[in-house]
């Protein structure tokens, strides 16, 4: 019975959250941070695996194969001076906490497996500043998971830890002992079945004393079992993970903490504690009880598939933390009668990565949309990117293209590894003689490939190029998205043949026009291959004979009102988009096509992002702040700092990073920042404000912050902007006939006339703007004025 109450009350839970927000509106949301002095320099993963290992795997003496087991693992070492710098190599499956002389050396530390089919990760972790002279206990915690079926992590079928230190290595000299507390959680709400990870269950009355403290007894514990050198399998090669260490926040109160410090329970109640956002969290609390009471722990994402905790308590005063991580900005806490709450508390962890863009205008629900955006992105960040932090966990290759996009307009350039090693995972798994790329990687579950996710993806590789100017990366994704659009078949009417793949998906919304889509994509697939191979300077082989059979094809789509195939019943609004972002729209197409898609509302917000960027692309910008406000008008005014996964809250989930594409929009198009070469070698600055307005926007680009404050008037514009030292820029300064325009005061052009100035060349009036090439000579501060 009481399992199943726990089990109605997260479903409670769920609703009430579902429905608060039609009643309890907070509109407007921002985070709060500050932009870092400087950005952090663009590096690359590592992606050949350690070789050199003298450490063992080591576990008790059972195989391993059991399920949802926690073992603790502990070691004495005497070291006679403590270095400057001592590297641990750590890996496990399938999580581990560190502890060292009683001081947190890594909190959940080894990254998810799957780098490739069989492989892992290791974490390198200095830890010469938890060292002492003489002698060191140093403790893992080990969670072994087990799950064979997982959306996020491939299963070594072997529970393993291993750890190498210079001269400490794990091997049979350390101890091993089965964590008693931790026990199996058979009830109700289990988390869904793409997660690897377990409720946490656990009995505080079975813990096995202060096994973290030095003059712990351990002599009853057995002697580790040693399963094989680094290396070996059933874990196989040890590849660096590539990404940072996890960022630990540190404990904090809740916002409604205090209320309940002190309170002793009267009647079983539920307890919701508050977040300022949604954030990835352990929850944890400290109370007086007596043995046997029964607390459980959830978010209101439980009854989506998240997991939960529950706690039973000893007799006393007494701590725990579940260091199983989930999500939510409403922690309950379900307590029985007789519990003593002493405090309540959260750790936020997460990927480790800084918010360092910004975009404010004078509409507060567009400064809104920006940092739920924002909020979106980073909580669906860990291991891997993620379509989701609940339910899922999942690298869909789809989501995953939209959050590097966004990535690049706010976060350090520590978040670009993220990227790296999916892309890296991505291309570990292409099975031999398929030259399929996977949707869904690391996986267990099926082979799976959702066509137009990959290729969008393909599309993302250049997006990612041009944004960093990594030609490295680009040469290895090269010969792998040339043979997956190979393996698509062009058809006697020059259109693909359909594919479906593993999951015949091309968008969760509505009327999905499918050849005028799926060929739209193929083609906007390979004219970005066409700019890879020029970038690499290699031959595109066939590929130009393929997107001018496409472009044909695709003509036949056309009736005048936009594009639709003959099984559609009116044009789409992603067909249409695509075919401008991709070139298939000739610009005599673009008024029908703005119809299409400002009276068109079939996208989700996953493919809303390509909506609202074909509108910016054919200088439609009013229309597309107009469409935006409209679309995410609901989720704006939520009391909630996440975006959902589809248009309304109970259609999916309430934090699906797909849905943030309006923040690259913003910067990019609205502020005009996006890079015209390759890693900003140069770039563009082209202003869209139509009424009276003032735009920040911060871009934290790989050649330096650029950050522009843009003012229109009735009568003037004034664009403030602080440059990079080493990139040319191309600044378009709104401009009407009869106006002049100022640089740091002075005047330098006027009546057609250009005067010269330091670094700066005008290329000419285009559009309603005067356009000027200006270079690093011209100083880091400029201002532009025209009036």
């Amino acid at each position: 019975m009481t399992k199943v109450i726990s089990f109605f009350m997260a479903v409670i839970a769920f609703f009430s959250n579902l429905f608060s927000g039609w009643f309890n509106m907070k509109p407007y949301f921002s985070n709060d941070y500050t932009i870092p002095g400087s950005t952090v320099p663009y590096t690359r993963i590592d992606t050949a695996p350690k070789t050199d290992w003298n450490a063992k795997f080591i576990w008790d003496s059972s195989d391993g194969s059991e399920e949802n087991v926690w073992m603790c693992l502990r070691k004495s070492a005497d070291i006679a001076q403590v270095p400057a710098e001592l590297k641990a190599y750590i890996s496990a499956d399938s999580r581990y906490w560190l502890y060292i002389n009683g001081q947190t050396a890594v909190f959940e530390g080894s990254a998810k497996r799957g780098p490739a089919p069989g492989d892992g990760y290791y974490d390198c972790v200095d830890i010469a500043p938890y060292l002492k002279p003489g002698k060191n206990i140093i403790c893992a915690l080990v969670w072994y998971w087990g799950k064979d079926t997982s959306f996020s992590n491939t299963d070594s079928g072997r529970a393993g830890f291993i750890f190498e230190a210079g001269d400490i290595i794990s091997d049979s000299s350390w101890k091993a002992c089965r964590h008693p507390a931790y026990l199996k959680d058979n009830g109700a709400s289990q988390p869904n079945y793409r997660l690897p990870e377990y409720n946490i269950y656990y009995d505080a009355a079975k813990e096995p004393g202060n096994w973290l403290s030095a003059d712990f007894d351990d002599s009853k514990w057995e002697a580790a079992s040693e399963k094989g050198t680094g290396g070996c399998t059933p874990w196989g090669k040890l590849y660096s993970r590539g990404i940072p260490m996890l960022k630990d926040y540190g404990l904090k109160n809740y916002e409604n903490s205090a209320q309940y410090e002190g309170l002793t329970v009267i009647a079983p109640k539920s307890f919701t504690l508050d977040i300022p956002y949604n954030a990835q969290c352990t929850p944890y609390l400290k109370v007086e009880a007596k043995a046997g009471k029964k607390i459980r722990i959830f978010t209101e994402n439980t009854w989506l598939g998240a997991v939960n905790d529950t706690y039973i308590t000893k007799d006393g005063e007494q701590e725990f933390e579940a260091l199983g991580w989930f999500n939510g900005e409403h922690i309950t806490y379900e307590i029985p009668a007789g519990v003593k709450i002493l405090e309540l508390k959260y750790r936020e962890t997460g990927y480790n990565t800084e918010f360092s863009g910004l975009f404010e205008c004078g509409s507060k629900e567009l400064n809104t949309l920006w940092q739920k955006s924002l909020r979106t992105l980073y909580v669906t960040m860990r291991d891997n990117f993620m379509d989701c932090p609940d339910r899922e966990r999942a690298q869909w290759w789809g989501d995953v293209t939209n959050e590097m996009a966004m990535m690049m307009y706010s976060l350090d350039s520590n978040a670009y590894l993220l990227y790296q090693k999916g892309v890296a995972s991505m291309l570990g798994h292409i099975e031999s003689g398929t030259d399929i790329l996977q949707t869904v990687v690391p996986s267990t579950d099926n082979f799976f490939e959702l066509p137009v996710q990959q290729l969008a993806g393909i599309c993302g590789f250049l997006t990612y190029y041009m944004y960093t100017g990594d030609k490295e990366f680009l040469a290895s994704v090269y010969d792998a998205a040339v043979n997956y659009v190979n393996l698509w078949k062009i058809e006697d009417n020059n259109l693909v043949e359909h594919r479906p793949g593993s999951w015949d998906w091309l968008d969760w919304g509505n009327f999905a026009d499918v050849a005028a889509i799926e060929n739209a994509w193929y083609y906007y697939a390979l004219s970005c291959i066409k700019d890879m191979a020029g970038a690499l300077g290699r031959s595109s082989g066939g590929i130009e004979s393929k997107m001018s059979r496409i472009k044909a094809g695709y003509e036949k789509f056309w009736t005048g009102k936009g594009y639709k195939s003959g099984s559609a019943i009116s044009p789409d609004d992603r067909a249409n988009a695509l075919a401008v972002i991709s070139g298939l729209a000739d610009k005599d197409k673009y008024e029908a096509v703005t119809s299409v898609l400002t009276g068109t509302f079939n996208a989700s917000p996953y493919m809303e992002f390509y909506v609202l960027e074909a509108l910016c692309r054919m200088d439609k910008y009013d229309e597309a702040r107009s469409r935006m406000l409209k679309r995410y008008g609901t989720m704006i005014k939520e009391d909630y700092s996440t975006l959902w996964e589809g248009w309304t809250k109970a259609d999916g989930t309430s934090n699906h990073a797909w849905s943030g594409g309006p923040l690259v929009i913003m910067s990019k198009y609205f502020a005009g920042i996006r890079p015209l070469k390759a890693g900003y070698e140069e770039y563009i600055i082209k202003p869209r404000i139509s009424q009276p307005d003032t735009v920040k926007c911060v871009v934290p680009s790989v050649k330096g912050y650029i950050k522009v404050t843009e003012t229109k008037t009735d009568d003037k514009f004034t664009l403030d902007a602080a440059l990079p030292a080493d990139a040319g820029a191309v600044i378009c300064v709104p401009y009407a006939s009869g106006q002049s325009v100022k640089l740091n005061g002075t005047v330098i052009y006027q009546n057609g006339s250009f005067t010269a100035a330091p670094g700066v060349t005008f290329t000419g009036e285009s559009g309603g703007f005067a356009v000027f090439s200006v270079s690093p000579q011209a100083g880091a501060a400029l201002r532009f004025e025209a009036e």
